[in-house]
């Protein structure tokens, strides 16, 4: 969090149901959910290479590798970004709640294993944790590999860490000395943008984003006067004609012509990718009863300028953004001065196809 008034406040549970407290939220942290930090021997460690799937897909794949090689039944999920990787924590939610209950906790907090909250490393490290050793290697910043012992490393634990690391710098030949490390208050861990997947896949795309995309997309043409007021007029009449053929009272074909009214608008989007790129931010933040405050261009940067009471929103809105197919590199920030947030996110070279059953 390079911002401390932003933190939130921070507790660490240990394995035996321990609840220490970290430190207190910052002066707006306080209206942010609460982060629990999750002992690291509560959690499991992997690394998943995406380099194989197309850059805009691969955080879902990610995703989709985080549901389906989980080895809880239960899972709570966390993933951080490594170069063409993904590092995917995973934590036996169910035990993790129970240790909560007990301990009297009533919050619904963020949850992110204690590694995450460290300061990032370079090439191998031990950290000494307050239960245990953790081994790691770093590579450009990001953690790639990650192995916890409950007694120090001795040759040949040390040495049988290092041998399984594939594309790794030398290692050392005998264990390095355990480093007890602070908690990082710009780690990824209290980002306003934390790479979980905690909500599952309800609100996925489906019948109700294309409405909602639809709509939000209805009311951004309108209020531009951007040399497409032509096409806006013929669209707005043809979308006019099929809803004047459509039963209200038949769910089915109300789609068909929004399918269709939806196809109209993306012939003449394709002249603007800008103006196409904010009708899906409007879209994907109808999802969530939001408008924006502003909303600019800056090459292949948008700016979408949302109001503070956003600021709990901003890890599902960034996921969403990033798998409309529309934007990449989704960037949040504050304005203290505004008090609002600001979504800076690449736009795509092309919009993504739409099939009907999208």
């Amino acid at each position: 969090m390079r911002h401390p008034f932003l933190t939130p406040s921070v507790e660490r549970l240990s394995a035996d149901g321990q609840l220490r407290h970290v430190h207190d939220a910052g002066v707006f942290g306080r209206f942010r959910r609460p982060v629990i930090l999750l002992a690291r021997d509560l959690c499991t460690f992997a690394l998943f290479d995406a380099s194989a799937v197309p850059r805009s897909r691969r955080h879902q794949a990610a995703r989709l590798h985080a549901r389906s090689a989980s080895p809880y039944i239960v899972a709570g999920v966390a993933l951080t970004r490594a170069g063409d990787a993904y590092c995917i924590w995973w934590w036996d939610l169910a035990r993790v709640q129970t240790l909560l209950n007990a301990a009297g906790y009533t919050s619904a907090p963020l949850l992110r294993p204690e590694t995450m909250a460290q300061p990032a490393g370079r090439d191998w490290r031990i950290v000494n944790l307050c239960e245990g050793y953790e081994g790691q290697l770093w590579r450009n910043a990001a953690l790639v590999a990650s192995v916890w012992r409950p007694t120090r490393f001795d040759d040949a634990s040390w040495a049988a860490f290092a041998r399984v690391q594939r594309g790794a710098i030398e290692a050392p030949q005998t264990p390095p000395q355990a480093e007890t490390l602070p908690i990082a208050d710009d780690s990824e861990a209290f980002s306003l943008s934390p790479g979980d997947i905690s909500r599952g896949d309800a609100l996925r795309l489906g019948g109700g984003f294309l409405a909602s995309l639809i709509a939000s997309l209805s009311l951004f043409w309108a209020g531009q006067g951007i040399g497409l007021q032509r096409s806006a007029d013929k669209i707005e009449k043809e979308a006019t004609e099929i809803q004047a053929t459509t039963p209200r009272t038949s769910a089915l074909r109300e789609a068909e012509a929004e399918l269709q009214r939806l196809k109209a608008f993306r012939d003449a989007e394709a002249q603007t990718s800008p103006l196409s790129a904010a009708g899906a931010a409007i879209g994907v933040l109808a999802l969530y009863d939001l408008a924006p405050m502003a909303m600019t261009v800056d090459g292949t940067t948008l700016s979408a300028t949302l109001p503070y009471s956003a600021v709990d929103k901003a890890s599902e809105l960034t996921m969403e953004f990033e798998q409309s197919g529309y934007f990449t590199d989704v960037r949040p920030r504050t304005d203290q001065g505004a008090h609002t947030i600001i979504f800076d996110m690449t736009m795509v070279q092309s919009a993504p196809p739409l099939t009907a059953g999208e």
